[in-house]
C-alpha cells in the first residue's frame, strides 16, 4: 500500500488567532517546530515505504520539496483547487487527498512518526482508521449547535440530531483498499460543504473550528460506513478517545507499537517539542541543519 501525505498551506499561514482552534503553523507553538514535525514525518515512513506520496499546493511545494528537499517519491499540486475555500476548513486538504486517490492508500498525518512498518491487517483492510472516539462532548455540541443553521443536512446525519455523544474514528491515519468508498465519501463532503457553503463561512469564525472539521471529515466516515455495513479496521482497537500517551517519544515503542501522533494540546507540550528537534537533529542531521538555514535566511 501507498502512503499518502498532505499539506494545505493556507491555513497553516492564515488562520492565525481568528479561529477558536487554528491550525496556524499546523497547531505547534511555532513554524520551525512544524517545519521538524513534517521533516521527521516523512522520512520516518520513507524508510518503511518505497511510495510516499505529498499532497499539497504550489507554495508547500516550495517548502518542503524546493527547499527542505524532502524525499516524497511523487507529489502533486491539486490542493491549489481550494484557494476559495476558509483556511479554517483545515482538514480539506486531507479530503481532497483521499478524492484523488485511485488506488489502495493510507493517508498519514503529519505529526504521526513511526518507527515501525504498519502491520499487515492495516495494511490490507477495506477502510483503516487509528481509533474510536465516543466520548468528545464538545464535537457533539458543536453538531447541535450549527445543525438548525445548516441549510442542507444529509439523512445520515440527520438522525444524530440530540444524541448525547457522537462516535467517530479518529483520523490520523485514514485510507484503505475500497477506493469506491472514498470516491463517494469525499464527494458527499464537498456537497455538503458548498451546500452550507454561506452558513459556514458566515459563522466559522465563533465556533471551534476543530470540530467542524470532526463532522464532515470523521462524523461523516463513519456514517457512511455504517450506513453501507462497512466495518472499519483500527490501529488501536482496544483504545477509546486520544490514547492517553500516544503523543510522547518515549511511548511509542512500549506502549503504541513504534507509532506516535503528536495531535492536539501534545504540541503544546515543550518536553516533546523540543525532543522532536532532538530527534530530527539526532537521526536527519542534514535536514536539520538545511531546514535551519533557510529558516535562518528568512527563506521558509
Amino acid at each position: 500500500m501507498k502512503i499518502i501525505q498532505s499539506f494545505w498551506t493556507k491555513p497553516f499561514l492564515q488562520s492565525g488567532d481568528s479561529l477558536k482552534d487554528s491550525r496556524m503553523n499546523g497547531g505547534w507553538q511555532a513554524r520551525r517546530y512544524n517545519y521538524f514535525s513534517l521533516a521527521l514525518s516523512c522520512l520516518q515512513l520513507r524508510k518503511f515505504y518505497d511510495e510516499v506520496e505529498l499532497v499539497t499546493d504550489d507554495l508547500g511545494k516550495y517548502l518542503l520539496i524546493d527547499k527542505m528537499k524532502l524525499p516524497y517519491t511523487k507529489v502533486s499540486l491539486e490542493l491549489n483547487s481550494l484557494n476559495e475555500y476558509h483556511p479554517g476548513l483545515w482538514a480539506l486538504g486531507k479530503i481532497e487527498a483521499y478524492r484523488i486517490q485511485d488506488a489502495p492508500f493510507l493517508h498519514v498525518d503529519n505529526d504521526i512518526f513511526i518507527w515501525d512498518a504498519f502491520s499487515e491487517e492495516i495494511e490490507n483492510a477495506a477502510l483503516v482508521a487509528q481509533n474510536f472516539e465516543t466520548t468528545v462532548k464538545d464535537a457533539t455540541a458543536t453538531f447541535n449547535e450549527i445543525y438548525t443553521g445548516l441549510n442542507f443536512i444529509p439523512d445520515y446525519l440527520q438522525k444524530l440530531k440530540g444524541v448525547d455523544s457522537i462516535s467517530y474514528s479518529n483520523a490520523g491515519i485514514l485510507g484503505g483498499t475500497d477506493v469506491s468508498f472514498f470516491k463517494n465519501y469525499t464527494r458527499e463532503i464537498f456537497n455538503f460543504l458548498h451546500a452550507n457553503e454561506q452558513y459556514i463561512n458566515d459563522n466559522i469564525k465563533n465556533l471551534n473550528s476543530a470540530y467542524i472539521n470532526v463532522i464532515y471529515e470523521q462524523m461523516v466516515f463513519n456514517q457512511l460506513a455504517d450506513g453501507s455495513n462497512k466495518s472499519i479496521t483500527h490501529l488501536f482497537p482496544n483504545e477509546v478517545d486520544i490514547p492517553r500517551d500516544i503523543g510522547f517519544f518515549h511511548e511509542a515503542n512500549r506502549k503504541y507499537g513504534g507509532y506516535m501522533h503528536c495531535c492536539g494540546t501534545f504540541k503544546k507540550n515543550r518536553l516533546i517539542y523540543e525532543l522532536l528537534e532532538l530527534k530530527l537533529k539526532e537521526h536527519y542531521p542534514e535536514y536539520y541543519e538545511l531546514i535551519n538555514y533557510h529558516i535562518n535566511a528568512i527563506e521558509i
